[in-house]
């Protein structure tokens, strides 16, 4: 059975962010759709949640103006959903694009704007510590 955009690029999107300490949890189809639109949500013990969108784009690279253009539907309800729960500290509203030649590029929807936000990379600090000492 495959997921609505592809099990390679949301397993992907979860692995990664599971080697950055993140737990993962994806949202299943049926989920109720009066919350945000999310594939992803990740969070970690210190209270950083992160609710995730995960769009695939074949020829344009990512800018903000394309996300606009692209997800304007899931940045409608990112931003009821923050206007719903305005007290939320530790949420961030995110959409990943995925491209075949950059990978993700991740951008967050705040309540007047959108920014993109730093890529994760696959390689942490601690995987050189190991490697370093072997």
């Amino acid at each position: 059975m495959t997921s609505r955009r592809g099990t390679l690029v949301e397993d992907g999107a979860r692995e990664l962010l599971q080697v950055h300490g993140y737990s993962v949890w994806v949202v299943p189809v049926y989920f109720n759709k009066r919350f945000p639109p999310a594939h992803l949500v990740a969070t970690r013990p210190s209270g950083d949640t992160r609710l995730i969108r995960i769009r695939k784009i074949s020829h344009k690279a990512p800018v903000v103006e394309t996300v606009e253009l692209k997800c304007g539907l899931d940045i409608q309800q990112f931003r009821k959903h923050q206007s719903r729960y305005p007290g939320e500290s530790g949420f961030h509203c995110e959409i990943w694009i995925y491209t075949l030649r950059q990978g993700f590029r991740c951008f967050e929807v705040l309540t007047d704007s959108i920014r993109e936000i730093p890529k994760l990379s696959l390689v942490t600090s601690s995987i050189y510590k190991i490697r370093g000492a072997a």
